[in-house]
This record gives C-alpha cells, structure tokens and sequence, in this order.
C-alpha cells in the first residue's frame, strides 16, 4: 500500500520557534512530566528562557488559573514566594527543587500546603499583584473544581 506524502509542517516551514511543552510545564509548576527539562539546568537558564517566553506564558496562565503566578515568576524574582508559617517536617514529601546557578550557589524553591506556607493567592493579594476582579475569578475557578484547561503552546501549532 503505498504511503501519504510527509505533511511538512507549517512551524518548519515558517521557521518558527515553538516554546517546548516540558519547559512551558516547568515554568508553570517548576517541573515538566519528565522532570527538570535540561533546557532550565541553571538559574541563568530560568532567566534566559523566561525572558524570551514570559509574555506567552504570562497571560494565558493568568487566565486559565486566576489568582496564581507561574512557578517561573518565583524563580526569577519577578513575586517574592509566599513565607513559610511553620516548619516543615523532613519525612514530608511535598514539592522542593534546588535550582543551582554558574556562580557556585543557587535557590531552593518550594510549594508547600497551607498549614506550612501562606495561600499562594492571599499572599499576591496583599503584595498587590492580584486585584479584586482577578480574586472574584479565583473564586469561582475553585467552585468550578479548578479545572486545567490551559493550552501548551507546542500542541497549537499543526
């Protein structure tokens, strides 16, 4: 049976650069499916990517999760991370990445539940980041059972 011709697609023929959906994954929750992407080994990797991919990323994030920052935004200094309340206990296995730099030293970053660390969207809310609006919206995602519908650049293109 003879085989379809090869379907070129238009990103190669228009020379495109399509953000990779392991390094949009990782700026959204620090870590894509597979893990760190080697795209994001450093912290000036962190910048470098974030700066060329932050006003993609950005907007469709706050729209499709109200109330919360990309996990880039963290990294690179953009939002201070919300503070820690209480002291973690080590046999607790919840989200925490070492993310080392060129210079010899490098940031821990860390997504804890609230009894440990302050709500995410109350803490934007008082650094002034998050207005009223965006709150309103907040709430209604929760109600709506926060649903993940936020579209990866890498699977909008043909």
């Amino acid at each position: 049976m003879p085989r379809m011709p090869a379907k070129i697609r238009r990103r190669y023929r228009e020379g495109l650069k399509i953000l990779d959906s392991e390094v949009e994954e990782a700026f959204l929750r620090g870590e894509g499916l597979l893990g760190t992407p080697p795209e994001l080994r450093t912290l000036e990797d962190w910048h470098a990517h974030w700066a060329r991919w932050r006003d993609v990323v950005m907007p469709k994030a706050i729209e499709h999760q109200p109330g919360l920052r990309p996990f880039a935004c963290y990294v690179c200094g953009e939002i201070e991370p919300p503070p820690l309340l209480h002291p973690v206990p080590l046999t607790a296995r919840f989200f925490k990445v070492y993310i080392p730099s060129t210079r010899g030293d490098g940031q821990w970053h860390h997504r804890y539940p609230e009894p440990y660390q302050r709500d995410e969207t109350l803490h934007l809310r008082d650094l002034g980041v998050v207005d009223d609006a965006e709150m309103k919206r907040h709430r209604a995602w929760r109600r709506d059972g926060m649903p993940f519908t936020y579209v990866f650049e890498q699977g909008s293109y043909e």
